[in-house]
């Protein structure tokens, strides 16, 4: 953790991965399922090892494991037992480490632990509204056994993606608070102001800059036209602020009854323009979600990156 910590203080900027779910469609798989890309974990784990491999030779220094939709509960409500559930999460992880080793790219590489919110569970679109209401201790109940077997199976970084709901955040921070592992939070959007469940951003930034083990936060899989003005928001509450993270979608849109997404993609140099006004307002950890590629991936690495 040490050696994670000393080298992301020696970088200005940090490129993660982007879509898992792009990059396994691309390659034949149809995730039209409530398990979506958590289905290939067993069926299809050279695809998911590829991708990863792909992602680090584009120039990627993190890769996420495949444990967004990875809930212990959403493993079981779709057929698996209770270990079975935990063999995959655990499996997860060692698919992006086999990535990691098979990659080319001689330049340090590190695992996040993708973890999903409680909406990802539900497979109706809630994480981009945020329309769920547990105590602190169901969603700690929810999220704990995959947050214990990423962390066990290895994994570098948490990364807790995707959070739309306040109260959720809130049980979450408070459930890591004793963790040692780096925490790193995306949270989903309504507005440059809002959360998706209508929660002020500025409530969350509160949580986040006082959560220690927190590294970074920010937002995903939102159009990409939102993150500028949220980071100038972030940065209004909080000028002495820990580093950002910024990885929106492609600027695609998600239909929640049919489960696909309406492509009105960016161009890479529509991208590219605002990942510099990001980079201007001193975002540090910059990459992609739905419907981004390894393409644009290795875009940006090519653009931004090899130019340091």
């Amino acid at each position: 953790m040490t050696e994670l910590k000393n080298w992301l203080n020696q970088q200005q900027h940090v490129l993660i991965d982007s879509s898992m779910s792009t990059g396994l469609e691309e390659r034949g798989l149809n995730l039209n399922s409530k398990l979506w890309t958590a289905s290939a974990i067993e069926s299809h784990p050279d695809l998911i090892v590829d991708v990863h491999k792909k992602y680090f030779d584009a120039g990627s220094s993190i890769t996420t494991t495949n444990t967004y939709q990875a809930s212990v509960a959403g493993l079981t409500s779709n057929g698996y037992t209770h270990d079975e559930a935990i063999t995959l999460i655990q499996k997860a992880v060692q698919l992006a480490d086999d990535g990691r080793k098979q990659s080319s790219n001689p330049n340090p590489k590190w695992i996040a632990a993708g973890i999903g919110p409680y909406g990802a569970f539900l497979s109706n679109g809630a994480e981009y509204t945020g329309d769920y209401d547990l105590s602190e201790e169901e969603y700690i109940e929810f999220h704990r056994e995959r947050i214990e077997t990423v962390i066990e199976a290895g994994a570098d970084i948490l990364l807790l993606e995707t959070l739309p709901n306040l109260n959720e955040l809130k049980a979450l921070l408070n459930f890591v608070k004793p963790l040692t592992i780096p925490v790193i939070v995306a949270l989903s959007l309504e507005d440059e102001h809002h959360l998706a469940d209508g929660s002020d951003l500025a409530d969350a930034t509160e949580l986040l800059e006082a959560s220690d083990n927190v590294i970074a936060y920010g937002l995903n899989c939102t159009h990409p036209n939102l993150v500028t003005p949220a980071l100038k928001y972030l940065i209004q509450n909080h000028p002495n602020h820990k580093p950002f993270i910024a990885f929106p979608n492609s600027g695609a849109s998600y239909n929640p009854e049919i489960k696909e997404w309406n492509h009105d993609d960016l161009s890479f140099e529509e991208f590219d323009a605002l990942i510099q006004e990001w980079f201007d307002l001193d975002l540090k950890y910059v990459g992609g979600c739905c419907c981004m590629t390894e393409a644009q991936e290795e875009h940006i690495h090519q653009h931004f990156f090899d130019k340091a």
